[in-house]
This record gives structure tokens, sequence and C-alpha cells, in this order.
């Protein structure tokens, strides 16, 4: 940076003006400082001092004159004759008189009442003397009679205030002397030294009472006394001192505070601080507190103190100064503090003083307080003072030096313009943009060889050629040291290292030159290590990728494995029933093993149709919504008869409802009466009458598709006895805009993508109702002047739940609850997202509501249009066992759901031979797992051992070989009966089969133990609740040692190898072959080969 002479000189006179002016400022400000705050400080401490003083000596004054009273002649005289046995009147009526005439001569200090008691209580009278002053002024008690009348200082009863006067109570020691203890509270005893303080009493805002009771001893003999006196006296004088604003700033006030207890001192455990002992900090800190005096707010002053009274109790920690003072050492000479900026009680920023005024009667705190703002007034005024003068010099002097400066460099200026001329002469108009002026020529883009151009420059200063090889020399050692790409040429390229710049007085051609240079050194350095930088994030960016790119081949090589075993299972079944029908003669055996080939079959077309249509929804224009007209009521008896059987095989409570208005309409096949439901409002009703009669416009078998996804997978999920609910209800006004908008959006989407194979679906679909139902109401052109409405559909189970970081990644594709070997559930993990499609294409939308372990609500939210409602003569009622005329068949509608779109004709195939009709069961995408696979049960079933029927001895085979034991684990029943059949044809026969590898592990266990041991084991990799590596490890760490084979659709080198390193002898991959079998069998066992006649 080029910094002008005059600029280095106003800067430096500037700089140095204003750090000497900072400097003075700095010291003023912390001398002042110091000795402000001690001033603020020694105020707050002085005041308070004062006050506490005042406080003391009216306290004495209070204490001495009562003593004077006690030792009245007179009164100790009654007294003596009291306890001798004159109980009469008379002898208390010269004390009397004497009491009254005490009680009013004493000049500053008022006394309006006294009692005398007992010493012991003889004789059942505690009080003997009670005398109010003949000259007390008229003093209302603040309180009444409980006629509610007032009552006045004097009166009879409560005319002697009761909070003033101890009631007092004699104990009898223990000892040998028989002593009387008298209590003035359970834990205060009166003795010869005792002085209790009672009060103040508050009787209006500016006057109140306090009472004194000493011990009246006997003044012949220190140690005895006669009895006890309370003598109640005003308390003006005390809170004269509170009230006074003597000393005080604008905002001062003067606090008292003391212990709630009325003897006015703290609890044993809780006593402050003495010359002698240490204060319990916590209980002190917790003990309660309150002002013996009401603070009042200063006039035209808001009060720091709202809310607090003399019946306020408080905490003693929340006034953080209070309780300093009492943490503090207690002495004969006051200990006084303070602090400028602390919290009061009610953490108002106030500067305090504190003290504990010097009296053996009570345990008070003398605070003396002011606002913050008051007592840091001189400071900020004197902080005002220093910056006003630091900054007011500042500026003066940046006002004049500029003018000072330019005229003295002016002959400076002068002779570094005629230089220039001489170095670098005026330009023509005509010449290069002043951007390009200072470039180096011999080159096309203005940059030549720089040395060459500082050559030019110094031949035209004169000789020393010395100078040249000063400079080549340190670019020479220099340019060694860093060499990146040059772009301009191929040889290398050396970034040039910065000239030392020795220290100068004048800036001239040369220093100019240099730092030119090592401005362009700088530039090339800075710019290297941005193109450092860039290759190090790019760096990063490819090691992230990379590892995504691993977490991706992971996850692809988990949902191979997958769906290899969702695909092979069925293909397994087919190609090992068939393996068992070529080798069967019985017509009955072979019928049921083409049933499970059909079965089989089914499944594997309903995976391939999970996959495709999947891929098909990625491309656009794949999907189209067919619109017609249809009844509300055909939904929910469509849903009630494809689900009745599975309902009824796992006893799900299974329920299809209408909510229309706040009530539930339960009707239908599987809905049961039930108690009316209430719920949310709902919009439309009053413009449509019932749900359930209602005729709307819109994709019925998409709607269907999309319920009966959700309502599988529900039923998937729900375990036996579970609850699966469909709930159908109008949820928005049909005049809402933006339904209609989002309808008719969906109209002309939809009409751009039809074509010929479209509506001649529509058509085939439309023919089949028509031949069902003689007045269809579907239709295929969009109905006018639709009434737009919003429709919701609920489905709710009480199932597991789903786990809720999956709640986000439900819908996508792929993603299942459970992805390990040892999942529970079947399926690939696409009917979800399918669902999500189907519903953003309807313009709607899908929800999820879940708790894990409380089961699912899947919402799918959808506009449709309202034709009409049905009369009721044309409304069918859905009637237990019968079925809606528009409900298409079973078998039609499971054909029609499954395709992918509504491109192609619906099937209607007859039933294959020896179905049961239970063995039909609806499947739609989002659902792999056969219905006609039995649910895994919560609990371990016992195996189950299986024999078919042979005319050869159980014990040995037709070749006299000995029998083999086989034990197959396998979750799939169809791969179950595959490898029973398939064994029973190599004349194996006595065969366990287990569906887990828990159960196998329990099953082999148990076995070794009776002495039993199986000859080989069949293990399938994936199963529930333990998978088949796992379980062979257990097994091989028990102790077992005869042959296990793997039995697994996923054939990859790494899941082989897996098995092998878990324990297993041999692999076998899924569709099992019957050689495959037959080696394994003559390998492990002694059963001789047959020639295979097939495969």
């Amino acid at each position: 940076m080029r910094i002008p002479i005059s600029v280095q000189l106003g800067l430096l006179v500037l700089l140095t003006a204003v750090l000497g002016v900072a400097v003075l400022a700095i010291a003023t400000w912390f001398t002042t400082y110091e000795f402000v705050v001690g001033v603020q400080s020694q105020s707050l401490e002085l005041v308070a001092t004062i006050k506490a003083s005042q406080i003391a000596s009216n306290l004495d004054l209070l204490e001495t004159t009562c003593k004077i009273i006690s030792t009245r002649i007179l009164i100790q005289s009654a007294l003596k004759r009291y306890y001798a046995g004159n109980h009469t009147d008379a002898n208390w009526v010269n004390s009397i008189a004497d009491v009254q005439s005490a009680l009013g001569s004493r000049g500053y200090l008022s006394l309006y009442q006294a009692i005398i008691y007992s010493k012991n209580g003889e004789g059942g009278n505690e009080t003997l003397l009670n005398v109010t002053s003949e000259t007390v002024p008229d003093i209302t008690l603040p309180y009444t009679y409980p006629n509610g009348s007032s009552v006045m200082l004097g009166n009879d009863g409560i005319g002697y205030p009761p909070s003033l006067y101890p009631n007092l109570t004699y104990s009898r020691t223990s000892g040998g002397n028989g002593s009387i203890n008298t209590y003035a509270f359970s834990d205060y005893i009166l003795g010869l030294d005792s002085a209790l303080l009672l009060g103040p009493l508050k009787v209006n805002s500016s006057f109140s009472l306090v009472s004194l009771t000493l011990p009246i001893v006997n003044n012949t003999s220190n140690t005895e006394i006669l009895g006890f006196v309370s003598i109640v006296a005003s308390a003006a004088n005390l809170q004269s001192v509170v009230s006074s604003q003597d000393g005080l700033g604008n905002t001062g006030q003067v606090l008292l505070i003391g212990p709630t207890q009325p003897e006015n001192t703290f609890v044993v455990s809780a006593q402050p601080a003495t010359a002698t002992s240490a204060p319990h900090a916590a209980a002190l800190g917790a003990a309660q507190v309150h002002y013996v005096f009401e603070p009042t707010p200063l006039p035209s002053q808001v009060s720091r103190h709202s809310g607090m009274s003399t019946d306020t109790p408080f905490v003693l920690s929340t006034y953080p100064m209070a309780l300093k003072a009492m943490l503090q050492s207690y002495d004969n000479e006051s200990k006084t503090i303070s602090q400028l900026s602390t919290k009061n009680e009610r953490g108002v920023n106030v500067a305090v003083g504190a003290v504990r005024p010097q009296s053996s009667l009570v345990q008070w705190i003398l605070l003396v307080e002011e606002t913050h703002s008051e007592a840091f007034s001189p400071i900020l005024r004197l902080r005002k003072i220093i910056l006003a003068c630091v900054f007011g010099t500042a500026g003066t002097i940046i006002f004049i030096v500029p003018i000072l400066t330019h005229w003295a460099v002016a002959p400076i200026r002068r002779l570094r313009e005629a230089a220039k001329k001489s170095v670098e002469p005026e330009m023509a108009p005509s010449s290069a943009p002043p951007s390009q002026q200072r470039a180096y020529p011999g080159t096309d883009d203005g940059l030549g060889d720089p040395i060459e151009h500082i050559e030019e420059h110094i031949s035209e200063k004169g000789p020393p050629s010395t100078w040249v090889k000063r400079l080549r020399n340190p670019l020479g050692r220099l340019n060694s040291s860093i060499s990146i790409g040059n772009t301009r040429n191929s040889r290398g390229f050396q970034i040039p290292g910065r000239i030392k710049e020795r220290k100068h007085c004048v800036t001239d051609e040369l220093t100019e030159l240099t730092k030119t240079f090592n401005e362009m050194s700088d530039e090339l350095t800075i710019q290297y290590n941005r193109l450092e930088e860039r290759v190090a994030e790019r760096t990063r960016e490819l090691e992230k990728a990379k590892l995504a790119a691993e977490t991706a081949n992971e996850s692809k090589t988990l949902f191979i494995a997958n769906i290899s075993h969702e695909l092979k299972t069925p293909l397994n079944g087919i190609l090992g029933m068939c393996a068992v029908c070529m080798g069967e003669e019985d017509l009955s055996r072979i019928k049921k093993s083409l049933q499970v080939v059909y079965q089989s079959g089914d499944l594997l077309l309903h995976l391939l149709n999970d996959l495709l249509t999947f891929s098909r929804n990625q491309i656009d224009q794949a999907i189209q919504i067919e619109e017609k007209e249809f009844k509300l009521s055909d939904i929910r008896s469509q849903l009630a008869i494809i689900f009745q059987n599975q309902v009824h095989e796992k006893h799900i409570d299974f329920s299809v409802n209408f909510v229309s208005g706040g009530i539930t309409e339960p009707r239908g096949t599987v809905c049961r009466d039930r108690p009316f439901e209430q719920h949310s409002p709902t919009l439309g009703l009053s413009a449509h009458g019932r749900l359930s009669d209602m005729v709307l416009w819109g994709d019925q078998h998409r709607i269907l598709q999309v319920l009966i996804n959700l309502v599988s997978n529900s039923l998937k999920f729900t375990p036996e006895n579970g609850k699966v609910e469909v709930y159908i209800r109008c949820i928005d006004d049909p005049a809402n805009e933006d339904i209609s908008v989002a309808l008719r959006d969906r109209t002309r989407r939809n009409s751009r993508f039809r074509s010929p194979t479209t509506s001649s679906a529509t058509s085939s679909i439309g023919a089949r109702s028509h031949a069902i139902d003689t007045q269809p109401v579907g239709q295929t052109m969009m109905q006018p002047n639709l009434r737009p409405v919003r429709f919701e559909f609920e489905v709710h189970d009480n199932g597991p739940g789903i786990p809720a970081h999956l709640h986000r990644r439900i819908f996508d594709p792929f993603v299942q609850g459970d992805l390990g070997l040892n999942r529970k559930y079947g399926g690939t993990g696409l009917g979800l997202s399918i669902c999500a499609q189907l519903s953003r294409i309807m313009g709607g939308v899908i929800l999820l509501e879940s708790e894990e372990g409380k089961g699912s609500l899947f919402t799918l939210k959808i506009p449709l249009g309202f034709v009409r409602e049905l009369a009721p003569s044309t409304h069918t009622s859905s009637i237990p066992g019968s079925r809606t005329p528009s409900v298409l068949s079973l078998e039609d509608f499971s054909n029609a759901a499954r395709t992918p779109s509504n491109h192609g004709s619906v099937r209607n195939e007859p039933h294959a031979p020896g179905f049961e009709k239970s063995e039909i069961q609806p499947r739609l995408v989002g659902l792999s797992q056969p219905f006609f696979a039995p649910t895994v049960p919560s609990s371990p079933a016992p195996p189950l051992s299986t024999s078919l029927p042979s005319t050869q001895n159980p014990t040995e085979n037709g070749d006299g070989s000995k029998r083999i034991r086989v034990l197959v684990a396998e979750d799939n029943t169809v791969n179950q009966e595959v490898v029973r059949r398939m064994l029973a044809l190599e004349e194996v026969y006595d065969v366990i089969i287990v569906k887990d590898g828990q159960e196998a592990y329990d099953t082999v266990k148990s076995n070794m133990e009776k002495g039993e041991v199986f000859d080989l084991i069949f293990m399938d990799i994936q199963m529930p609740i333990l998978d088949g590596l796992e379980s062979t490890r257990l097994i091989r760490q028990m102790g077992y040692s005869a042959p296990i084979v793997a039995l697994s659709a996923f054939a990859e080198e790494s899941n082989i190898k897996d098995c092998m390193d878990s324990g297993m002898d041999m692999f076998i991959s899924k569709p099992i072959r019957r050689p495959a079998l037959k080696h394994v069998l003559s390998k492990f066992s002694t059963i001789m080969e047959e020639t295979e006649t097939g495969t």
C-alpha cells in the first residue's frame, strides 16, 4: 500500500496527539474512578453507621428506662408481700399509682402500658398487675372486637395487644433444687439477663408499638427474680430514623430487616456470625426475614420493593448484601459494608450500604439503599468528560493537520511529478487503456519477460550493470522453491520469491519496482494456495462420494439379498414341487403339489408386478387416471369382501366406517354395530346427506388400490386378535375453490395422457360391471359442473408401529422396517412408495402418524367430484353375506388391482382345480408375503415332525442301511413342504421341521440332551428371531459335529463365505434341485444313488 507523505505525516501527528491524550485519559479514568467509587461507598457506609447508631441508642434507652421502672421500691415491696401470702387488691393500690406515674413522666420516650407477671405462677395467677398510663393518647389498634367495634389501647382484654405480651409458661426442672424455668416461647427462657423485645406492631403507616419484657430483680439480691414486667412503648423514635432522609440522595432509602421470629432473633441453627463463632451459611441464607418497618417509595418514584410489607417474608439470600452483613464477624465495633452494584430482593440493581445495629435485644440489619444510576452518576459524568476531551482533541487535529501537511509537502509532490515524467513519458490519446499501460511488451497478451523489462528501465537510468546481477541472483535462488504448471508454455514455472525490502526513508523508482514485484509474488502465492485448497476440497468431496458409493453398494447388496430371497422363494416352490410331481404317481398328491406350484407362481407374479409397477411409476405419463362415476358405498363393500377371509383367519377386529357430521355409520359385511364415535365436524353433509348414498366422480380403482395396499400392510403387521379400522369422511366444503382448481387440473392432466389402450381397458371393466349391475355407475366422460369435495380415508391399526427414524423414509422406494437377514416380514418395500405416487397423481396427499408399540395411522386425502345422491329406493344396504351389485368378483378385482395401470383388459380366470376359497387371498403392491403362509406366532411352537406313509421299516431302509434323522430349519411353509417331499423321494422320512433359527437351536439342544443326534441339518439363512448364520454358530458351540447344509436364494460368494465361516459344511442355492439334494445325501449319508429322470 502506497501512502502519500502528507497522509503519513498527518497520521503520525494524529497518532501522537491521540496517543498522548488517550494515555492521560486512561490514567485519569482509573485514578478518578477508584476515588469516586470510594467516596460513594464511604458515603453509604457513613449514613448506614449513623442510622444504626441511632437505632441502637433508642433500643438502649428503652431497655434502660424499663430497667429503672423494674427497680422501683413500691413494686418490689408489693411483690414480696404477694409471695408472703397477701393476695388482696389493697396490696397493689400503691404499686398501680407508682407504675402510672413512671409511665407518664418519661419525656422523650413514650411508655403506655405495663403488665407484671408472677415469677413462678403460684396462686393460679400469672398476671399480677395491668396498668395503662393516664396520659395515653387515643390509639386505635389494628384489629376489632368480634362485633366489629374498634379496640382502643388500654381497653380491657385485647386492649392490651396480645402480640406485644409474652404468654409465659412455667416448668419445674428435674434437678434436686426444684427450680422453675419461665418460658416466653418454646425455645426462649427468661432469666436474670434476659430482655425480650416484641414488635413492632404496625398501628398505621406512621406509628408502631413495641414492648420490652424484663425480669424484676430484687434490689437486695442480684440473683433473686421477683417477677417479670412487660412495658409497651412507642416505636416512633425507631421509625423516624428509618423514614428520615437526612444524608440520603435523591433515591436513598433506609431499610430495616429482621427475622420473622417474634423474639426478633434468628433460630439457633441459623445464628449470624459473632466475634467467636462462624455462622452456618446455608441455614442462614435460607432463613425467613421481613421488613421491620414497611418500605415506602419516595414521592414521584417507582417503588423498588413492590408488594413488600411487614407481613411479607422472604429468604435472606435473596438480598445478597443483607446476607453478607450477617456473615461478617460481629464485635463491639460496627462492621459496615457497601457495594455499588448489587440487587435487592426484587432483583432491582441498587447500591447498598449494610450494617448490624449494636444491640443485644435484636438481630436486625440496617440497609441504606439507592439506585444504581444515582450511585454511578459521578462516574458517568467523568466518563463523558474524558471521552469528550479525547474525541474533541482528535477531531481538532483531523481538521487542522491535513491543511498543514498539504502545504508542507507541496515541494516534494512537485519533485515526484517531474521524476515520473522523465521515466514514463505521457501517452497519446490513442494509447492502450490505463489497465494495460504498465504491461510488459513482447507477448500477445502484453506480458513479456519481467527481467528484460527491468533491464530496460535500469538502462534508461544509466550503467551500473551490477544492479541487474544483484536482481537476477535473488530471483534465481528463490525461483527453485515452488513450481506450478504454466498455462502459457510447456516448460515448468516457479513462483518467484519476495525480494527483501530494506528500510528506507525515501521512496524511489527501485523501491516502487520492488514493491510491485513483491505484490506479484504475493499474488502468485495466494493463487497457488487457493489452488491447493481447491484441490484439497475436491479430494475431500471425492472421499465423501467414495463413502457414499460404498454405502450405496452395501445397501444394494442387502437389497439384492432380500429381493433374491423374495423372488427365489416361490421359484423354489415351483421347481421343487414339479420335481416331486415327476416322481409321484398318486393323483391326489400330484394335485396338491400342483396347487402349491400355482400358489408359488401367483406369488412370483405379484412380486414381479411390484417391481414393474414401481418402474413404470418412475416414468412420467406412465400412470393415468381413469375417472368415472362410482358409489362411495362400493369402496366399503369391496374392502369388506376382499379381506373377510384373512380377517377371519387372524381373528382381527376389522371395520370400515363412514363418518358424517361427527357420527360414525357402522355398516358393512365386516363392520359390527358399535356406539357412535364422535369426530371433528365434517363439512358438506348438509348439502349431500349420508356419505353412503353419495355418487362421486373419480378413479375408483386407484383409490381401492391405495386403500387395499394400506389395509394389507396393516393386516400383515397387526398381530392376532388385533384391530384394523378404516374411516371415510368428507372434510371440506363443496364450495372450496382450492378443491375445484385441483380437480380441474387433474382432469386436464389426465385428458392429455389418454390413449386408445386405456379406453379399451376402461370399456372392458365397464362392460363387466354392466353384466353384474344393470345400471352401472361408471362413465367414461367427465361430468360438467361437478361440485368438488375433499375426502379423507384413514387406516388405523394397533400393530407394532413404525420407528420414528423411519417416518421420513417409509414412503421411499425399497424402504422396510426390517432389512436384515433376520427380518420377520417379507416384501420389496415398494407398496407405500406406490401409494404415495398414486396419491400425488390424484391430486391428494398421504400422511403417517405412528408411535412405536402403539400402532400406525395412514391418512389419504384426495379431492373428488360430487355427482348426485342416490335415492333411498336405489340404495342397497350392506348385509352380512351379501355383495354390492357393483363389486367385481374377488379374483377379478385382485387381478385388476395388481395391474400396474389400466392398460390392458382385466382377466376373469376360473379357479385352479383343488383350490380352496380361503387360499385365494388379495395381494397388492407393498405386500410380498403370501397370505397362505402362516403368521409367525409370538411364542415358539414345538417342532413339527412329519413322516410320509411308507411300507418300509421305520428303522431301516429297504437296502438294510440305517435310517438317518434330518432337521430342516425353514420359515416358509411352501419350502418346508418342498424339502419334506423331496427328502421323501430320496426315502428319507425321519424329518423334523422348525420355522426359525431359535427353534432349530432349541431342538438340537433337547435331542442331544436325550442322546439323540440329527445326522444332517438343512439350515435356511433368512429366518425370523434368529437367522441361520447365528443359529449355526450356537449349534457348533454346543458341540454338534454332524453336517449342516445352508439353504439360501442369495448365492453370492460373500454369502457362501459367511455360511462356511459360521460352521456350515455345504451350500445349496434355492430353488433346490433334486440332483444337488441327492449329492448332499450321498456325501453325508449311505443312501444309494438313483437315476434322475427330470429336473
